[in-house]
């Protein structure tokens, strides 16, 4: 794969501090720290960028000689037990930015889930005792505007781990037969993408979900951790798969039927795979995120049941991690452009009846959009 240039990724934010008058960036998130560090960086630590281009990291000493073997390029610097604040303290006095504006992960506006890593209220009251000449603010926009748009060696890693992903899903619906559990058909999606590089299922939802029958549908119902649950004739099953390649994240999630469905079970097939289609139709490099969610939208207010059961959420971004910009909901002032990389999302939820969600990579293009899994987002029909 194509190099990252990491020394190029700090210059860039140092001069997005320096043009905003922001003395240093504090970046707690996982997302943050792989994207500057360029290493698997589970537990707790920040990456510490200032406006004159210095970059250091504060990491947990258990876990730091392995980082550093692994070829994080910037200096690392250990904290053991609770000592990670009083470490970021010292780090930024050291380089001269312990007053002034300081940006810290603190929140996403308008997203629905917090992204791992973001600073704790302890942390951040810990901050205020220790920087008390510093003005401490969300610094969240500062780096992931320049994380938004996507490079053509991040496009590859993206584009691998989507096919990693699709390879897991096939070996998944095949797997699917009556009596099999959710449990099983998990634990062939889990072996069939770690055959193929992905190191690490990075959902909280228990890596791969699988779901079944009633499982699949319970009201605005998004999580199906897997269960011994087993698979029955006539009823949908969920396999939602998370892989991880090379730091840079996959989503993939689309509706299986295993049997012939019900007409009540096909009429929510026919809501969903319409609502998935206009939402396609409508990414396009130029138009407002939540020009689109209207669009689908509107779709399923199409149908009785689409207008009861469909969600207004409709994917997400996709990098170094999932709960990233661009979300796709109501609340959004993001406008597509070329190099977002997005899962696509369309969830429907009809208790007794019908489980759908789709979780599908996409990249917007000079012209629309791309899809980066081979399996289009139809319903997939077995028997």
């Amino acid at each position: 794969m194509r190099p990252i240039d990491f020394t190029a990724r700090v210059r860039a934010l140092a001069a997005r501090l320096a043009s905003d008058g922001v003395v240093a960036y504090l970046g707690t998130r996982q997302a943050s720290l792989h994207y500057l560090c360029g290493t698997f960086m589970p537990w707790r630590g920040a990456v510490i960028v200032t406006a004159d281009g210095g970059c250091e990291v504060a990491y947990w000493a258990m876990d730091s000689e392995r980082i550093k073997a692994e070829g994080c390029p910037h200096p690392v610097f250990e904290f053991q037990g609770s000592g990670l604040i009083d470490l970021i303290a010292k780090r930024l006095a050291a380089r001269g930015a312990d007053r002034g504006r300081i940006g810290l992960d603190l929140a996403h506006p308008g997203a629905a889930q917090i992204a791992p890593g973001m600073l704790t209220a302890g942390e951040y009251l810990e901050l205020k005792t220790a920087l008390t000449q510093a003005e401490l603010g969300n610094g969240v926009r500062l780096i992931d505007d320049l994380m938004l748009i996507k490079s053509p060696a991040e496009i590859e890693r993206l584009r691998r781990a989507a096919i990693v992903a699709d390879k897991g899903f096939h070996a998944g619906l095949r797997a699917v037969r009556a009596g099999v559990t959710e449990n099983h058909v998990a634990g062939v999606v889990e072996a069939k993408i770690r055959d193929h590089g992905s190191t690490w299922a990075w959902s909280v939802t228990g890596g791969t979900e699988v779901g079944a029958g009633e499982r699949t549908s319970f009201y605005r119902g998004v999580t199906q951790q897997s269960t011994d649950r087993p698979i029955r004739n006539n009823e949908f099953v969920v396999i939602d798969l998370h892989p991880l390649i090379d730091l840079y994240m996959s989503d993939l999630s689309i509706p299986i039927f295993y049997g012939t469905p019900s007409a009540a079970q096909q009429r929510a097939i026919d809501c969903w795979e319409e609502t998935v289609e206009a939402l396609l139709d409508a990414l396009k490099p130029g138009r407002a995120v939540r020009d689109c969610v209207a669009t689908a939208v509107a779709t399923f207010g199409n149908s009785d049941i689409g207008r009861q059961f469909g969600l207004p959420l409709f994917g997400h971004g996709l990098g170094t991690c999932a709960r990233t910009r661009p979300f796709m909901n109501a609340s959004s002032d993001d406008v597509l452009a070329p190099g977002m990389v997005i899962a696509l999302g369309t969830h429907f939820y009809q208790p007794g009846v019908a489980g759908m969600r789709l979780e599908y990579p996409v990249l917007i293009t000079l012209t629309g959009m791309e899809a980066l899994a081979p399996t289009p987002p139809k319903v997939q029909l077995i028997s």
